[in-house]
């Protein structure tokens, strides 16, 4: 098959990282496949092709104030003629989108469906039906094995939250063109798929990422990584991405200033940056119970960097307080062999198996987080278990070949209309 992946940014992380390698993938498969991604600086603009042998497009979309952003992801023109022109010259057979939300925008899909393409949208988070991150919903009162939440976007709260953002036509502007325009649409984990269901959209199927199980040896890297940044003899749980309030970052500090009452030598490793400073918020709270030199931060670090900090960790911590849609950080820090704590808001209660390879945990509940973090630091033979369990299920159930394999099946079966 002709393929073309798009997605708003091109690189190594998050969904982004996500669609190259599922190009990647579909590429080694034997079929033709491109990609196609944006740049926000003119001088960035190329067209070249990566040792893997995937043609790769970046076409010039100017950046803009993320307050217009419900209007931009509905039709962004510069997008759009962009998208046309590389649709008009390749010719797909099938186009499969990721994020679109930003630059490419929702027009996109109905571009592609014009040219005779059958038409992907993996969603990769909640902004079909969301202007925010998806938090409406947080109570301490839900318990990880109680009964499931409803993710049903409430439409009054939807003003007052996104406020300035808020369109009237940006919800049933995505809803027609996902309805009319988009073959299959592909959710992330079960739990992004009940997301939408519980919006509306019915016919979505559940198609977990995929990762590269292939890894370089990282155990050099790692012991001189933890020299430089005082972790030699600590314990350490590493918090990574966007860190805000909403991605349960003073939740996390409070539970391991509790955590080190029975595991004195527990750490904090933060990876990545804030918006305003918010690594300073994060460590003057540290200061003032007490763990404030239990607290390190790297700042943001690259692909390579960021595997060496998985290995030369114990277990990685996602407390968000949001939906997180699938949780790459704890998929990636399992496939080295690491057990997570995780926020059971979301796709990562689909990819830690509670109990086996790590813990779910309400992550306003500052006690049982703590409680959690503390029985895995504390415990080698059990930390190494799970730990072991953790890469067996990424091998297992999120193996980019076989999650690959699944989605040719789907394009190779009958169409269904994504509501």
């Amino acid at each position: 098959m002709r393929i073309l992946v798009a997605n708003d940014l091109y690189g190594p992380s998050s969904a982004a990282g996500v669609a190259v390698n599922q190009a990647r993938a579909l590429r080694r498969m034997g079929h033709d496949v491109s990609f196609l991604g944006t740049v926000q600086k003119p001088d960035q603009v190329r067209t070249f092709v990566e040792e893997s042998g995937l043609p790769v497009e970046l076409v010039f979309v100017p950046p803009y104030d993320l307050r217009w952003r419900s209007w931009m992801s509905c039709l962004n023109r510069r997008a759009l003629r962009a998208v046309k022109a590389t649709l008009a010259r390749l010719k797909p057979e099938v186009v499969i989108f990721h994020n679109v939300h930003i630059f490419l925008s929702y027009r996109a899909l109905a571009a592609a469906k014009a040219s005779g393409a059958r038409v992907v949208l993996t969603v990769h988070d909640v902004m079909p039906f969301c202007f925010q991150k998806m938090f409406c919903f947080m109570s301490d009162k839900l318990d990880p094995k109680g009964p499931a939440i409803s993710f049903k976007a409430p439409f009054p709260q939807c003003i007052p939250c996104a406020r300035f953002r808020w369109s009237p036509l940006r919800n049933p502007w995505i809803r027609w063109h996902l309805k009319h325009h988009v073959d299959h649409l592909i959710a992330v984990s079960d739990e992004m798929r009940r997301a939408l269901v519980d919006n509306g959209f019915e016919k979505s199927i559940a198609l977990a990422n995929g990762l590269d199980p292939s890894l370089p040896d990282e155990s050099a890297a790692a012991r001189e990584f933890r020299g430089k940044y005082g972790l030699t003899d600590k314990r350490v749980v590493l918090y990574g991405g966007r860190l805000d309030h909403r991605k349960g970052a003073e939740h996390l500090i409070r539970a391991l200033a509790k955590a080190k009452q029975r595991v004195p030598n527990a750490a904090l490793l933060v990876v990545g940056s804030g918006l305003d400073g918010y690594e300073k918020t994060m460590l003057e709270l540290a200061k003032s119970l007490g763990v404030g030199d239990a607290v390190v931060t790297t700042g943001w670090l690259d692909q390579a960097g960021m595997g060496v900090a998985y290995s030369a960790s114990d277990v990685i911590c996602t407390p968000s307080l949001i939906f997180e849609s699938f949780g790459l950080i704890n998929a990636e820090g399992m496939l080295r062999g690491r057990p997570s704590v995780t926020s059971f808001f979301g796709g990562p209660k689909d990819v830690v198996e509670d109990g086996v390879s790590g813990f779910h945990v309400n992550p306003l509940n500052v006690d049982a987080l703590a409680d959690r973090l503390a029985t895995l630091l504390g415990d080698d033979a059990l930390r190494q278990r799970m730990g072991q369990a953790a890469r067996q299920r990424i091998l297992t159930k999120f193996h980019l070949e076989t999650q690959t394999a699944r989605l040719v099946e789907i394009l190779s079966g009958p169409s269904g209309a994504a509501t």
